[in-house]
């Protein structure tokens, strides 16, 4: 399991954030995930690859790299076709390396500019960004995939969707002529102190239902402490039967000073950083 934690803080909301990522029962991951900044706007993003070991594997690190070097905007076209050049990005490679030409991947990109304290973000695929306000779920985005559009036809129920035989099978995802695009949220919507998501591949939601991970969110006094409880969770709901799974915590924070003591490899650390220092 390998976890990444950090805090930014700047003169308006402060963020703090806790990611891990975990193989689970496969002999490989596939799956990756990022943070990055430009300026005042902070990125968080999940991938969840496919096309084999080195197929998948290269496709989520590749979205990965194109996403820590975009500019960081808000304006949703811009966005949108930002989303679409790492598709492009992903099908050149394809065409450079023939052994990688069935590799694709998922994308969840999470934006939040902490001066005008909104939040913009996108997905492609069954990777899932879910919104809390006070603890309570607000938002979740719609999986690309053939499982949801029957859900969403009403033909099927969200209960018998978590079984459904076909519940992998997308309808678009980065790096394929998909039959649906990169979904953006329409306009930033406004955040502020209290506010959570989660940003997580179908390993984490594949087992635990939106109640669940709310609930954890409820009981939990960091955003360490959520994300940890959730990986245990999935590792015990699998039994052994695990896809990879991987899973990103975003808290906003009224306290733009707070620094939090971090644990890694056994060592306490203390992470900081300012935002447009």
């Amino acid at each position: 399991m390998t976890p990444q934690e950090n805090t930014y803080s700047g003169s308006s909301l402060g963020l703090v954030h806790h990611s891990q990522t975990h193989k689970g029962d496969r002999t490989y991951n596939e799956d990756a995930y990022c943070h990055a900044r430009d300026k005042h706007i902070v990125s968080f993003a999940v991938a969840d690859g496919m096309g084999g070991a080195a197929g998948g594997l290269q496709a989520s690190h590749l979205a990965m790299q194109a996403v820590r070097t975009s500019a960081l905007t808000l304006e949703p076209q811009t966005f949108h076709d930002q989303m679409l050049a790492i598709s492009e990005l992903i099908q050149a490679e394809q065409q450079s390396h023939p052994e990688h030409s069935s590799m694709s991947t998922t994308v969840a990109e999470l934006r939040i500019d902490t001066y005008s304290q909104k939040a913009i973000w996108a997905h492609w695929g069954d990777s899932r960004i879910y919104w809390f306000r006070a603890k309570e779920l607000v938002a979740m985005t719609i999986d690309h995939s053939v499982v949801q559009s029957l859900v969403s036809a009403g033909l099927l129920s969200a209960e018998d969707a978590r079984t459904y035989p076909k519940k992998n099978i997308l309808l678009g995802a980065v790096g394929v002529n998909s039959e649906v695009g990169p979904e953006v949220l329409s306009h930033p919507v406004d955040v502020s102190s209290e506010d959570a998501f989660l940003l997580c591949t179908d390993g984490i939601w594949n087992n635990l239902s939106p109640e669940q991970i709310q609930e954890s969110l409820k009981q939990s006094s960091s955003v360490q402490d959520w994300i940890s409880d959730l990986m245990t969770a999935v590792e015990q709901a699998g039994r052994g039967k695990n896809d990879n799974f991987t899973a990103t915590g975003v808290w906003i924070t009224s306290d733009s000073e707070r620094t939090l003591l971090l644990k890694r490899e056994g060592h306490e650390s203390a992470i900081s950083d300012a935002l447009g220092s």
